[in-house]
């Protein structure tokens, strides 16, 4: 149906009514989607100072309980890249939503160490596939020079869900007297945006009954600028080469600094800098919140740069590589400095370099095929997922042994800032890779 439309001269289109630039509204709720999914994700670690006074858990094994969700978020990346390309984002981003929701809701009822970990077990399984559903979109809903601001605003979801969700959560558990009542409030609104999602969402544009017909047009011209005719027949076959390799690894340094400073900078601006727990969350939003500026940023610099003329090479070797600095140089002055706002500003700004790391999300999509991206996502996100799983445990072990001391965690986030430099410089972001 939509395919003829781009064949037809404008004058004869049929005439249908629409939102203009309806694909950034779609995207708007991909944001909303997003920091919903990381509200939801960073709740526990907030909550976690009074969680870990009311149950009694040390350091240790409060890394194991923040670990816990990657566990499952990671095993399902691959299957729910799969998933993501046979049933379509729609179903899959649906039903994600609404799966999460009621298990955040149940959270509140966790009476133990097991019980907890066995709530994280079952978010990460429900939210496991809800970014490659909309990375995947970002194929549908978004020309070839549209894609380092659309996956960018989709991943910026996140900081900007840990900024709101530092406050908005911790507002909840200081209005309602426990964090119990908050995790139901949260999962209540997650069930609400699931059902929106199924509402709103739409596989094909064209299929869209707010979709104006010159946007149908318009984005019918993505057929054009992909040629999938020599794709390979499994996404296994494109780890043949080596920019994905590099691709998996440059994803693990990013999302291991950001799974750190996720789950840990609560407390560590509680045990560390003693900020109040009402202060922690306004100094949990500024540090998202700043991250989410840079990593929208990063989207509107890569794709003007881009459309300049300049080579796709030399604009995400560039930012890409500056980003890891970034965040290596900020991070490590941390351990330099003893004023305790200079500290968190220098995390903040390393944050900020940190959430460039948003542009990962559009190189599948230049890597391979569009039937692929879902797997290819799937596996670069079951990259950092796999860091995220370790990074908690291990600045559980450090901080322990050191006698409550962060100087070796900063140590570890700089070495993974620097890995994420050397690896985005070494990746071709210019060749579609094909038989």
């Amino acid at each position: 149906m939509s395919h003829q439309y781009a064949q037809m001269p404008e004058e004869n289109l049929p005439k249908r009514k629409g939102i203009p630039g309806l694909r950034w509204w779609i995207f708007g709720f991909f944001i909303l989607m997003m920091i919903i999914n990381y509200m939801d994700r960073s709740s526990i670690s907030i909550a976690m100072p009074l969680i870990s006074k009311e149950l009694h858990i040390n350091s240790v094994t409060t890394g194991i309980i923040l670990s816990s969700f990657g566990w499952t978020y990671a095993l399902m990346q691959i299957p729910g890249g799969w998933l993501v390309d046979k049933l379509k984002p729609r179903k899959i981003v649906a039903t994600s939503l609404i799966g999460w929701g009621i298990v955040e809701a149940l959270t509140g009822l966790a009476s133990g160490i097991g019980s907890l970990i066995g709530m994280r077990l079952l978010l990460g399984v429900f939210e496991g596939p809800v970014q490659n559903g909309a990375n995947l979109s970002l194929t549908r809903w978004m020309r070839t020079n549209e894609r380092a601001r659309g996956s960018t605003l989709i991943d910026g979801g996140g900081p900007l869900g840990t900024a709101f969700g530092g406050l908005i959560v911790t507002g909840l558990i200081v209005w309602l007297g426990t964090w119990r009542l908050a995790f139901a409030g949260v999962g209540l609104i997650t069930i609400l945006i699931g059902v929106i999602a199924w509402l709103i969402m739409r596989d094909n544009p064209a299929d869209h009954p707010l979709i104006t017909q010159e946007e149908v047009a318009y984005l019918e011209e993505i057929e054009a600028e992909e040629d999938d005719t020599n794709a390979y027949s499994s996404s296994l076959q494109y780890f043949k080469h080596a920019s994905p390799w590099m691709l998996l690894l440059a994803f693990f340094g990013y999302d291991a600094v950001m799974y750190g400073l996720l789950t840990w900078a609560p407390s560590y601006l509680s045990k560390v800098q003693h900020v109040s727990f009402s202060m922690a969350g306004v100094w949990t939003f500024v540090i998202f919140g700043v991250g989410f500026i840079g990593e929208v940023l990063a989207g509107q610099i890569a794709d003007r740069w881009i459309r300049s003329g300049a080579s796709v090479n030399v604009v995400m070797r560039t930012m890409l590589g500056f980003a890891g600095l970034g965040v290596a140089v900020a991070i490590i002055l941390v351990n330099h400095v003893s004023n305790p706002t200079v500290a968190i500003l220098l995390i903040t700004l390393a944050n900020f370099f940190l959430r460039w790391g948003g542009l990962y999300w559009s190189v599948p999509t230049r890597l391979a095929a569009r039937q692929h991206v879902g797997q290819l996502s799937g596996a670069m996100n079951f990259s950092g997922n796999v860091a995220g799983i370790i990074v908690p445990i291990v600045v559980g072990l450090i901080v322990q042994n050191s006698g409550g001391s962060f100087v070796g965690v900063f140590v570890m986030f700089a070495v993974l800032g620097l890995l994420m430099a050397v690896s985005s410089v070494a990746i071709n972001y210019s060749r579609k890779l094909t038989a």
